[in-house]
């Protein structure tokens, strides 16, 4: 098994991108439409909705508010996804290493996958996402637009 780890900085406060993450009426102009439901209480099940679809399953394992989200991930979006066993998800917020205002550094951690080349595409994936949500955050518009069908 292997763990991914990807870092970026968003000029966005912590509090900006919490709500980014968690707010599903913003998630999905950068998470290829999905909307995020949670219910931010460890143990508490969450999904990720697409066409009325779950597409990601999990539960909640860690919260601390603007802090840190953990989670159990489940991906049922494509066939060779949903064959992979359930890893775990964290996202983490904080200062930038020279503390500057009004950036948040996030790192997104996922591991427990196979090294497959479906976990290798869902690396991929979460580096257009967390760009999209970079973009989103900094210029108000999101990487990549909607299609004219709205999906």
């Amino acid at each position: 098994m292997t763990t991914r780890r990807i870092q970026i900085v968003i000029k966005a406060t912590p509090e900006q991108v919490w709500t980014a993450l968690t707010d599903p009426s913003i998630t999905p102009a950068y998470y290829y439409g999905f909307e995020a439901h949670y219910d931010l209480s460890p143990g508490a099940p969450y999904s990720y909705v697409s066409a009325g679809e779950r597409v990601i399953t999990g539960r909640v394992t860690d919260v601390v508010e603007r802090e840190k989200l953990s989670m159990t991930f489940a991906g049922t979006w494509a066939p060779d996804v949903a064959e992979l066993p359930e890893s775990f998800v964290t996202y983490e917020l904080g200062e930038t290493a020279m503390g500057v205002p009004g950036i948040t550094a996030l790192t997104l951690t996922h591991g427990g996958l196979p090294e497959t080349e479906s976990a290798h595409n869902i690396e991929m994936g979460w580096v257009l996402i967390l760009s999209g949500l970079k973009t989103l955050l900094e210029t108000g518009s999101p990487l990549v637009p909607a299609a004219p069908d709205g999906k």
